[in-house]
């Protein structure tokens, strides 16, 4: 489409997540929030009048979809939801941008990936930490050489969730949202494709260990162990419910250099390893560190949702699709078979 057009973006799910990325489309200057469909056609009215948008209302998603002028849709359901809402805007020839997880199982991934590769529409996937300052920044450090070849990378999920909400009468259920390993360290997973590339094997120990008023029937910590094609070696880090705010890291070792969060040491650093000299290394912007929400709505959700409004807009490749998706889905169901076969597991391939 031209540059110069309007984006008319129909938002999927009116829910907490879904208001905040239709909140995103609407100050976007190149987008139209122009229909919200949500089973709860109360609650979408409501919150379309609370952005002050004349958006249109539909209570299914395949009246909106019938409607010519929205050619790209936002998809922010339940996890259970995602595969057959994100595989019918395919088949609609609608682009859609999704939330994490792309399904809740490894075959719906797939054939959400087959049908947007099949249909030629844009995809992307809402791994928004891919646009936080800091990773952005040891991209570039990766690029230009200055921390030579990678060898390790590290990446933790560490977040506090309070046992008595009711966002576990469904968070822990398998069958509604799959595993909190999708939930939660899909993120870091995704984040060390982004660094390392794809994986070629799996190993991983996981439980149930914090106690809570409505119990989680899935994981709640997990250790996560990678080998990838490259070569590097990797690990992630889940724990919903630790006795600490919230916390997302990113490490990252190479033999020129090394990132842990915002501090980077170089080889350049003369004497770096001797005794007093720990403090010297590069001090990047504490708030860069990857945050979950940063003043109440996360500025990377709304960088990585501009990300594919521009791609649409610009006709550009989508730089993480649902391709992208399967892979790092297919890395998390990987993670579950070894953690109950006690054996390394090599992830599918689409």
């Amino acid at each position: 489409m031209a540059g110069e057009e309007k984006v008319k973006v129909g938002l999927v799910g009116a829910g907490w997540i879904g208001q905040h990325h239709g909140a995103n489309v609407a100050k976007n200057p190149h987008a139209e929030l122009a229909a919200i469909c949500d089973a709860d056609t109360v609650k979408a009215g409501a919150f379309a009048e609370k952005l002050g948008v004349k958006a249109r209302i539909y209570g299914k998603l395949d009246e909106m979809l019938k409607q010519d002028d929205i050619r790209t849709v936002v998809i922010a359901s339940p996890n259970a939801a995602h595969a057959e809402q994100s595989v019918a805007a395919a088949q609609a020839r609608r682009n859609f941008y999704v939330e994490k997880p792309l399904a809740i199982t490894l075959e719906d991934c797939r054939k959400v990936a087959a049908a947007a590769r099949a249909a030629g529409v844009k995809s992307a996937m809402g791994y928004h930490r891919r646009f936080n300052p800091l990773v952005l920044h040891a991209r570039s450090l990766m690029a230009q050489g200055t921390m030579g070849e990678l060898v390790l990378a590290e990446s933790d999920y560490f977040h506090f969730v309070p046992g008595n909400l009711d966002i576990w009468n469904w968070l822990g259920d398998e069958k509604v949202a799959g595993s909190l390993i999708h939930a939660g360290t899909g993120h870091n997973i995704d984040l060390l494709r982004f660094f390392a590339g794809e994986v070629a094997e799996v190993s991983c120990f996981k439980d149930v260990r914090m106690p809570r008023k409505i119990q989680v029937r899935t994981e709640d910590i997990a250790i996560i162990n990678l080998r990838f094609e490259s070569g590097v070696l990797g690990r992630v880090g889940l724990f919903l419910g630790p006795i600490l705010p919230f916390t997302f890291t990113l490490r990252l070792f190479g033999t020129k250099g090394s990132l842990d969060n915002n501090r980077l040491w170089l080889d350049s650093i003369p004497d770096f390893a001797e005794t007093g000299r720990e403090g010297d290394f590069i001090q990047l912007p504490r708030s860069w560190v990857p945050d979950n929400v940063q003043g109440g709505i996360s500025e990377t959700w709304k960088a990585c949702l501009d990300c594919f409004i521009d791609d649409v807009r610009l006709g550009r490749p989508s730089s993480n699709d649902a391709a992208g998706g399967f892979q790092t889905a297919a890395v998390c169901f990987a993670a579950l078979e070894a953690a109950a076969s006690g054996k390394t597991v090599k992830p599918e391939k689409l």
